[in-house]
């Protein structure tokens, strides 16, 4: 998996096709610190109709991570002896 935070994603959302490529294979932190994206693995697939270049702020951003972050069934994954639970 790519990305590891839900910044890094709506990042890509709003920048990917104002970034430029990177020149190699770069985790999501490194993308980040460079201010690049990898190539998209199949070209033909990128919606750059609805998604790319969104236009959002840092601030802009950060209220869409803040309110996905809001969204929660409590579900955790299943314990050490495969009961799964909700959080109170």
């Amino acid at each position: 998996m790519y990305f590891k935070s839900l910044e890094g994603i709506v990042h890509f959302y709003n920048t990917r096709d104002v970034l430029p490529a990177c020149p190699g294979d770069y985790t999501e932190e490194q993308a980040l610190a460079a201010g690049c994206w990898p190539a998209p693995e199949v070209p033909e697939n990128v919606n750059t109709a609805e998604l790319g270049n969104l236009g959002l702020t840092p601030d802009e951003e950060a209220a869409i991570v803040a309110f996905l972050k809001t969204l929660s069934d409590r579900f955790e994954s299943p314990g050490r002896f495969g009961h799964r639970f909700f959080k109170k």
